[in-house]
């Protein structure tokens, strides 16, 4: 064993020099694959965000009111909405905004088009409780209610903006427009007669509609649908109902009574035109009968006279003689002659 071998120290093989080996590293990942994968994936992304915001949809029961960089470019609204045209027209804000009447699939600038939407269906307003007085002085509590929808989305969106300021608003106008109208009615029309109710209401309705077609809605029914009596307007009300209904009924009886006489009197014409058509027709033909016999007659007597005469002698016997006749007549009589031997000589 050599001397110079010292336990703990490296062995060298001879005719090389001996180097002591170095720890390896660990292989770092290809940072630009990952980078790749992930610039890929946020492409899509974009992509999508971007598709997903080049189209929108309006169903048939909305309306939409479409803007470029927060100005309005673009109504769409119903096929049959010819309304919007004209409010368009006359409000020199949107005279350039077009009015669209096609819904569905439609495309849109990403970032710069936004679309808001708007329902097309009725929408329904009722009022709070209202006095009127109507013409005769009679009060009554009332609530009305109404049906109205979005003419114009624009012209709602930049004037009111939502159906709750829209309730607002009608609830502004209408009271003074409605309750004047019914003002001029009598209670009794108020109550009981419906179409002049409903005449009022129609006119009342139209000066609305003139006033609300620049907050882009429009009213498309109205009515009452509450009507309370003040406790001390009732007995008087209830006895002037009590009066008008007797009044009508006696209309009533009077003109059904009119109508029976009438056709009393009608019926009664007509028997005796009747009777009398059939008198003068009856005469007519008894008159004809008693001609023809006369005529029959006449012509049997100048055949044979004397049978003729003796054909009648015996029809007066049998009309005039029975088993209780008893007659005083000369026997020398001529109508006695066929009781004898025979006529005289």
């Amino acid at each position: 064993m050599d001397s110079n071998f010292k336990q703990g120290e490296p062995r060298q093989d001879a005719g090389h020099d001996f180097e002591p080996k170095k720890p390896q590293r660990p292989q770092r990942p290809n940072v630009s694959f990952k980078f790749r994968y992930v610039l890929i994936f946020f492409l899509i992304l974009g992509a999508v965000v971007i598709l997903s915001n080049s189209f929108y949809i309006v169903r048939e029961d909305e309306v939409a009111t479409v803007r470029e960089l927060g100005e309005i470019k673009r109504v769409i609204v119903d096929a049959d909405n010819v309304e919007a045209q004209l409010q368009n027209d006359l409000d020199p804000r949107f005279q350039n905004v077009i009015v669209d009447t096609t819904k569905g699939l439609k495309f849109k600038v990403p970032f710069i088009t936004t679309v808001e939407k708007d329902t097309s269906k009725l929408l329904t307003y009722i009022s709070n409780s209202a006095k009127i007085n109507t013409r005769d002085k009679i009060k009554y509590d009332i609530n009305m209610f109404a049906q109205w929808k979005i003419i114009h989305p624009g012209i709602f969106r930049s004037s009111l903006g939502t159906v709750t300021k829209a309730n607002s608003k009608l609830d502004e106008v209408t009271y003074a427009v409605v309750i004047d109208k019914i003002n001029s009615l009598s209670s009794t029309d108020f109550l009981a007669n419906k179409d002049a109710l409903e005449e009022v209401l129609s006119a009342a309705m139209a000066d609305l509609n003139k006033s609300l077609a620049s907050q882009g809605i429009a009213l498309v029914d109205i009515d009452v649908y509450r009507t309370v009596l003040p406790a001390s307007n009732i007995e008087s009300t209830y006895q002037k109902m009590v009066a008008e209904r007797e009044a009508i009924a006696q209309q009533i009886r009077s003109e059904g009574l009119e109508i029976y006489q009438n056709t009393v009197a009608d019926t009664d014409r007509e028997v005796a035109q009747i009777k009398a058509s059939a008198i003068e027709q009856s005469e007519t033909i008894q008159g004809e009968a008693d001609a023809t016999a006369l005529e029959i007659y006449a012509n049997g007597f100048s055949k044979d006279p004397e049978f003729y005469e003796f054909w009648r002698t015996l029809k007066s016997y049998e009309n005039t003689i029975d088993s209780d006749t008893v007659l005083y007549l000369d026997q020398d009589n001529a109508y006695l002659n066929f009781f004898s031997n025979g006529p005289t000589p």
